[in-house]
């Protein structure tokens, strides 16, 4: 009788044992299982918002447009020329240029502004207005391509790129044609100093001042 309770005794324990072995097994793959799942959650989520942004910049630079554009012709003797147009942006936020650059073998390439009739460097880029627009005009703001010994010919296309402040880049093509001169006058730092038909600027004391055409 004895050893019959006591054979019971030992089975009961060892099938409580077995069982509760399960039970923390069966627990820590819940566990597990609640982990992964979290994780499988939040890993999609930051995936979406990487493609949310990343979408959003390509976005912003092909609904900006350059419209109307055009680079001045200019002959072998010229060493730079300009680039005009209307630029717009379609998107609900401003829109930052800071460069640009073109497919010709041109040493410089910079962003120019008037300012109370000097023509100057324009620093800090272009900002184009949220769903609005920015004008380039001979005798007004410009982009200029400097440092340029070829031809450009009247009747070809130029390729320019437009690059943001946010990385992102737009090429755009523009026409060349044949406009009248814009005069800058140049100092002996090469800096830009006046444009012809403005407000003269000081006339810098070199015997090497000139001037330059935009072509």
């Amino acid at each position: 009788m004895n050893a019959s309770i006591k054979k019971i005794s030992t089975i009961a324990i060892a099938a409580l044992t077995a069982a509760s072995l399960a039970a923390c097994g069966n627990s820590q793959k819940d566990s597990e299982t609640k982990v992964e799942t979290a994780t499988g959650v939040e890993k999609p989520a930051q995936t979406s918002a990487m493609k949310s942004e990343k979408t959003t910049a390509v976005a912003a630079a092909n609904e900006v447009t350059f419209e109307d554009t055009f680079v001045k012709a200019k002959p072998a003797d010229k060493s730079m020329t300009g680039i005009f147009g209307t630029l717009k942006n379609g998107t609900s936020k401003d829109v930052k240029i800071e460069s640009f650059t073109t497919n010709l073998n041109a040493g410089k390439y910079e962003i120019h502004e008037v300012v109370n009739g000097v023509m100057q460097l324009k620093s800090g880029g272009i900002t184009i207005p949220a769903g609005g627009e920015y004008v380039l005009k001979p005798g007004g703001d410009h982009l200029m391509i400097m440092d340029i010994n070829d031809p450009i010919e009247a009747g070809t296309t130029v390729k320019v790129t437009l690059n943001f402040s946010n990385g992102e880049s737009v090429d755009v093509n523009s026409e060349v044609r044949t406009i009248a001169s814009g005069q800058e006058n140049y100092g002996a730092n090469g800096g830009v100093e006046g444009v012809t038909g403005m407000t003269p600027a000081a006339t810098p004391m070199h015997d090497h001042n000139h001037d330059h055409n935009h072509g």
